[in-house]
């Protein structure tokens, strides 16, 4: 049996106007040229579909039967077209992004709020990342998109720049550095060091330009444990501004790092051996675009 689209969607047009000449004129095709459509379709399927008298079309039993899976085919057919072209549109689509941590539970969730709003027909699925080994998921291709701090990952991955975010220092308010304006990098050479993740102090001593050798007295896996430790004055940590929005509950204060004043560039991150799906691309474009720089507000 070789049934068509343009078999079905005859058959369901002569069945919804029940007229030959009419389906002919909606389907811009000659009466002889339905007339044999139909009469192919009868032959495929083996049962007659129509009585037709001079007067009227009148669906037989068969046809009846057949008419509702006929229906159910032709819209399912129409949502896949519907699907095809919103894809193509890049207006479609399932992306998954993994982050660190703290762009997770901060900044990262009211930016896919706003785009969810502009782009509702794309879904964005936020991949958990333990420790921060949000880069693995993109080796693995099991997140379309990674963000998180520049780092060097090599030629596999592509890199996106979002935006910068100074570095501050967060300490308790019971801490010698509490009302301080701002405070130089040299003056953490003595301090206690509350580092989030491994292979932080090597970072941290880059964006002081070395000026300060960094021994870690606490290395944590989750910043909000560091905010703890902080909150208790076992020590500072420091982190970019938009972090600020954890620190109420520890009753914690955020002071800008200076001599030198340092950013945090955050990145994007996409695996070049996999194209980008319409939908992963459009909601890159938007990322690159949504964060207000400095974010020395956040």
């Amino acid at each position: 049996m070789n049934l068509t689209l343009r078999h079905l969607r005859v058959f369901a047009t002569v069945a919804q106007l029940n007229s030959f000449a009419e389906a002919a004129q909606h389907l811009h095709l000659t009466s002889p040229a339905l007339s044999q459509i139909v009469k192919d379709l009868e032959e495929q399927t083996g049962f007659k579909v129509f009585d037709r008298t001079t007067r009227s079309v009148e669906l037989t039993q068969a046809g009846r039967t057949f008419l509702p899976q006929v229906q159910r085919l032709l819209a399912e057919h129409q949502n896949v077209t519907q699907v095809v072209s919103s894809i193509r549109a890049k207006k479609s689509g399932i992306v998954r992004i993994a982050a660190t941590q703290l762009i997770s539970c901060t900044i990262l969730p009211p930016a896919l709020t706003k785009f969810r709003s502009i782009e509702p027909e794309i879904e964005v699925i936020p991949v958990d990342s333990v420790f921060d080994r949000w880069q693995e998921l993109i080796f693995r291709a099991e997140a379309d998109i990674g963000i998180g701090p520049e780092r060097a990952f090599g030629e596999e991955l592509r890199t996106t720049y979002l935006f910068s975010s100074p570095l501050n220092v967060v300490c308790s308010r019971n801490h010698r550095f509490n009302g301080r304006e701002a405070i130089s990098w040299k003056e953490l050479q003595e301090e206690k060091i509350i580092f989030v993740g491994k292979g932080a102090a090597p970072l941290m001593a880059r964006d002081a330009q070395y000026q300060v050798n960094f021994e870690p007295v606490y290395e944590v896996g989750h910043f909000t444990t560091a905010l703890a430790l902080a909150a208790e004055n076992a020590g500072i940590v420091v982190s970019s501004s938009y972090g600020r929005k954890l620190l109420l509950p520890y009753d914690l204060v955020m002071i800008p790092l200076t001599d030198p004043t340092a950013a945090r560039k955050i990145i994007a991150y996409t695996n070049r051996r996999f194209e980008l799906s319409p939908a992963a691309e459009r909601i890159l474009s938007y990322l690159s675009t949504c964060f207000v720089e400095p974010h020395s507000n956040l």
